[in-house]
């Protein structure tokens, strides 16, 4: 029931003044403003099938605001309407299908292809080759992958200041809910390493979950290959935590070297520290 219990404590707050709040204190403006219509995300992926040490738990910047019409049925119509029947009968039976729909996310026509194909890649053939196969990349998200972000409200663009969140998340009510439920999830999988896609969550991650800050890691003196890395400070066994730039972002791994020079460096890393 952990992971229940923060989930209810994140999705059911106050949505306009958590987002009223946070777009005052980050100064977002524009596209970059997270908005109040679309409840937070909290996670995609089938935590249930999860094996201990054959997944990696994703963490990205703020979910990305999709105008298209199985968005708003899948993200806002559907959640809305799950947390409205629990609400009035308090049954937890009442969220069932709005679950179902993010244990199942990487199979369905809502998932957001252009930016999780890119994760697929990425991990898909250095790590579960078995799975990934012949380019067979949604299984490996199915099976292999649990997603959550680091701010759980919706924007179109994601222009957050990585220092301006990390003291943000020293005191704010719906950041340290989100956390939580992070947390209870990490707890719950077992991830074989945590891995934060966008340096904005860099900060934030390094104050929050690692054990002493983190360690930046240019192998290839290339700052779109630039990672940092450590090790979560959780009550479980330690979890490596690898933090890489935006893959497909400005300034980010967007070539084909980069991203290998990512994972390579990981690699690297994680076998120092096998030794």
């Amino acid at each position: 029931m952990e992971i229940f219990d923060q989930f209810m404590a994140l999705v059911n707050r106050d949505l306009v003044v958590d987002v009223n709040r946070l777009n005052a204190e980050l100064r977002l403006e524009k596209e970059s403003m997270l908005v109040d219509n679309v409840l937070p995300h909290t996670f995609v992926g089938n935590l249930d099938k999860m094996v201990e040490n054959d997944c990696i738990l994703i963490i990205g910047i703020n979910p990305f605001l999709w105008e298209d019409a199985r968005f708003e049925k899948a993200n806002v119509e559907l959640p809305f309407r799950c947390l409205g029947n629990y609400r009035r009968t308090g049954n937890p039976d009442a969220l069932s299908d709005w679950f179902r729909f993010q244990n199942r996310y990487f199979l369905s026509d809502e998932m957001n292809e252009t930016h999780f194909k890119k994760i697929a890649n990425l991990v898909g053939p250095r790590y579960f080759p078995s799975t990934y196969g012949g380019n067979n990349w949604k299984q490996t998200l199915f099976q292999h992958i649990v997603e959550v972000d680091i701010v759980p409200y919706y924007s179109t663009k994601a222009r957050i200041n990585d220092r301006k969140l990390a003291d943000l998340y020293r005191d704010d009510p719906a950041l340290i809910a989100n956390l939580n439920l992070i947390k209870s999830i990490i707890k719950k999988i077992r991830p074989k390493w945590i891995q934060v896609n966008g340096k904005a969550g860099w900060a934030t991650i390094s104050q929050e979950l690692l054990e002493d800050g983190g360690t930046i890691i240019d192998d290839a003196q290339d700052k779109g290959s630039e990672i940092m890395v450590g090790h979560a400070k959780l009550a479980i066994s330690r979890v490596p935590v690898l933090m890489h730039k935006f893959i497909g972002g400005i300034g980010g791994a967007n070539s084909h070297v980069q991203r290998n020079q990512v994972m390579d460096s990981w690699d690297k890393w994680l076998e120092g520290e096998a030794l």
